[in-house]
């Protein structure tokens, strides 16, 4: 009992600690799924800070080009969003205690740019947001005075001066080119030049307000080149600045996140593998002890079973020696092999009775019906036979006694020969069933092989058919291909073909009704599907287990023997090699399926 005690131990223990693995895995599992729930939120809120971030950055490049003041309405919605998503951010990072010290000069650089956005707003506010306002509008005003004052002139040069002048500025203003706003201070020296010269008289007016548009449009300069005419210049160049470093800041925030994430996730892997290492350690060590212990009877009976399997011995014993569950087993698979052993005996002899006996019936059966066929020639052929005797005992005894007449004597000869007539046809009849008879065995001579056209071969045999078939009651169809050539014994398929088109016309024809009969022929997988189908009375259902068994038929009182199923079946199966099946449906008809798959074929297309 101590083996037997010590063997259950160390399985629970080995379950133990296939449980403890379990678990632990389960464990894992879990916080790996919930690290993993956590890294999604986190790049959740990454991506939302970013795509805030990335709408603040492109609402300056949008002010620059519109320079609207909606612009502004804009900024303050996307600077609400942006701080909404930090503090989210935020509070995700302080709650899984991270370190925030990048995060923080990434939220400086935001307001460092905000408070930057804000003072290009100013500039573009004291510069006007439309044509009205601001220095632009103030210079503008005193543009279109000074061309008033030059439309009184009437001086087509002054005119033709300021025109270009405007046109330079607007150049200016569009493309801030510095080139355009040389050619507009050239503009500005030659106005003055012709002013003084050409109107002294109007001179003071028209520099004064030349002046006031000059201070105007100087002024206007210097907020856009403090604004910055490009991302190098001023302002600009201090919000491109800041950008850079925003998107900088960012990915090294990102980067340090999921750093961190990945080191945590990490090393939650490394301590749940090496408690699993440690617990699969100790479960193969204990599954080593235990396949030390037991692996050699287990090899002991797995030999045992594999030779009972492959050599049908049932006689073979495992014979282990102990008391523990392997043991045990052991001694009951021997328990078994010894039951099954004497039960194979008795089945084996209980199959030979059986089948000793399906033979006698068999036999008796067919001798039977073989008797029962031989019994009405042979009966008619020996009353014959009597009768012609005692004719021929009364010829005698008048002849000897010379009492013979030439009447009795022709009467004597006509019964003879009525005698004689009825007896050569039953002897016949005898003949050929014993001949029908004989040609349920196989073991018989025919032809050599041949190739031979099977459509022209079936075409004969309808041949002999004609009498029977040229009634306006049948209609044959042959569906075969013209150019399907076997290679095998023709008379055992004219054989075939005679007692299958035979049946159809001895069972199958209804009274006042066409019989159609099909006879077909396909190949399907190499293999050669023979049909002879016909639409007529079908088969009874408790004919088609013992269809092919000899004299089994429905016409016995018509001449019909049932020798004709059998011959095809064995024909079919024992020369040919091939397989024979047959199908009556409910509703009539029947159809006989021949299956050759050893007989060699070809199939040429036209």
């Amino acid at each position: 009992m101590g083996k037997f005690v010590q063997l259950k131990q160390s399985l629970l223990l080995f379950k133990t600690a296939a449980v403890g693995s379990a678990i632990v895995i389960m464990i894992a599992s879990w916080f790996l799924y919930v690290q993993l729930q956590q890294t999604r939120a986190l790049n959740d809120h990454l991506f939302q800070l970013q795509a805030q971030i990335q709408r603040l950055l492109d609402q300056e490049e949008r002010f620059l080009i519109e320079r609207q003041r909606d612009s502004l309405a804009s900024i303050e919605n996307d600077r609400f969003s942006y701080r909404e998503s930090y503090s989210l951010l935020l509070n995700m990072l302080v709650a899984q205690q991270r370190n925030l010290e990048q995060l923080f000069k990434l939220d400086e650089e935001v307001k460092r740019f905000t408070l930057k956005y804000e003072q290009l707003a100013s500039m573009q506010a004291l510069l006007g947001y439309d044509k009205e306002e601001g220095v632009y509008g103030n210079f503008r005003r005193q543009a279109h005075a000074l061309q008033d004052i030059a439309k009184q002139t009437s001086h087509p040069q002054l005119e033709i001066l300021l025109l270009e002048l405007r046109r330079r500025e607007k150049d200016f203003l569009l493309r801030l080119e510095p080139s355009y706003l040389l050619m507009h201070q050239d503009l500005l020296v030659r106005t003055e030049q012709i002013i003084t010269t050409q109107f002294p008289d109007k001179a003071q007016d028209l520099m004064s307000t030349l002046n006031q548009y000059q201070q105007g449009f100087k002024t206007y300069i210097s907020v856009l080149q403090k604004q910055g005419l490009d991302h190098s210049q001023g302002v600009r160049a201090e919000l491109h600045q800041l950008k850079l470093s925003i998107r900088g800041h960012f990915e090294v925030v990102s980067k340090q996140l999921f750093n961190e994430d990945l080191t945590e996730k990490q090393n939650l892997i490394l301590t749940c593998l090496v408690i699993i290492v440690s617990i699969s350690c100790f479960s193969l060590l204990l599954l080593f002890v235990l396949n030390t212990r037991i692996s050699e009877h287990i090899i002991s009976i797995s030999r045992v079973l594999k030779n009972v399997a492959q050599h049908e011995d049932f006689s073979i014993r495992v014979n282990i020696e102990g008391e523990d569950e392997i043991a045990q087993i052991a001694h009951h698979l021997d328990s078994l092999l010894a039951f099954i052993e004497t039960l194979l005996e008795r089945l084996t002899a209980a199959q030979q009775r059986l089948i000793e006996e399906a033979k006698m019936a068999s036999l008796g059966n067919m001798v039977s019906g073989f008797a029962h066929e031989l019994n009405t020639p042979l009966g008619v052929a020996i009353t014959s036979q009597s009768h012609l005797k005692e004719q021929v005992e009364v010829l005698k005894k008048d002849l000897e006694s010379g009492q013979l007449q030439k009447q009795t004597l022709t009467n004597l000869i006509s019964e003879a020969e009525s005698a004689l007539s009825l007896l050569e046809n039953n002897l016949l009849r005898t003949a050929s069933l014993i001949d029908d008879f004989k040609k349920v065995s196989v073991q018989q001579e025919y032809d050599e092989v041949q190739e031979f056209n099977l459509k022209a071969l079936v075409n004969g045999v309808l041949d002999c058919y004609q009498h029977e078939l040229s009634k306006p009651d049948y209609h044959v169809e042959v569906e075969i291909p013209e150019l399907l050539m076997l290679k095998s014994y023709p008379n055992v398929f004219v054989q075939l073909m005679t007692y299958s088109v035979g049946n159809c016309i001895q069972h199958a024809k209804r009274e006042g009704r066409v019989l159609n009969i099909v006879i077909s022929a396909l190949i399907v997988n190499n293999y050669i599907h023979l049909y002879v189908k016909d639409d007529g009375k079908g088969i009874d259902k408790e004919l088609l287990p013992i269809i092919f068994e000899p004299f089994i038929t429905t016409q016995r009182n018509k001449g019909g023997i049932g020798l004709g199923l059998s011959i095809i079946y064995n024909l079919v199966t024992q020369k040919l090699n091939g397989e024979v099946k047959i199908q009556s449906p409910a509703h009539g008809g029947a159809c006989l399926h021949i299956i050759l798959a050893n007989t060699p074929f070809q199939l040429e297309e036209n």
